[in-house]
């Protein structure tokens, strides 16, 4: 792999926040799930990416709870080749209102 998955945007959408991110290209599927978790004090939210396998991805979460600043964004990236699990953190900024 030629580096980690990152997360490179977040948008409040105003019901959710919209978060996205990249992984290595895939272009023999071996990527079979990425999972997020976004946190901001108290407020913890899931989420499941639904299409993988693309460079590029993204997840809604709800905005529940959260609002504009700093959050803390974690990524699980699981592989078919090795069972190899991929794990990052990286803080992130909710923007105001809805973008």
């Amino acid at each position: 792999m030629s580096f980690k998955p990152n997360f490179t945007g977040v948008q409040n959408r105003g019901e959710t926040v919209h978060v996205t991110g990249r992984s290595d290209p895939d272009p023999t599927g071996d990527v079979l799930d990425i999972r997020i978790a976004l946190t901001q004090g108290e407020t913890i939210a899931r989420a499941v990416v639904e299409q993988v396998g693309g460079q590029a991805w993204e997840v809604d979460v709800p905005v529940d709870g959260f609002v504009a600043g700093p959050a803390t964004a974690f990524g699980i990236e699981t592989r078919r080749e090795h069972a190899t699990t991929i794990t990052w953190v990286q803080t992130v900024e909710i923007p105001a209102g809805p973008s």
